[in-house]
């Protein structure tokens, strides 16, 4: 598992870009489904997780782009 102090925000996408690579929740470790789980639909975020990329779209009750800072 990867430490870093990066956060992560997760936004409902419309359109997904050609080159994410797209997940559904039920494939992602617990931490991750936790994160996107507290973190969908919220104008807020969190740490981030070793089994989410900048970029990543996890399909959850929609599609929602993973963004790391």
């Amino acid at each position: 598992m990867r430490e870093t102090d990066r956060r992560i925000r997760v936004r409902r996408v419309g359109l997904i870009p050609d080159d994410a690579r797209v997940r559904h929740f039920d494939e992602l470790d617990e931490d991750a489904q936790a994160a996107v789980s507290e973190l969908a639909g919220r104008p807020r975020t969190g740490r981030e997780t070793g089994d989410l990329d900048d970029g990543d779209v996890v399909k959850f009750t929609d599609y929602y782009q993973i963004r790391a800072r």
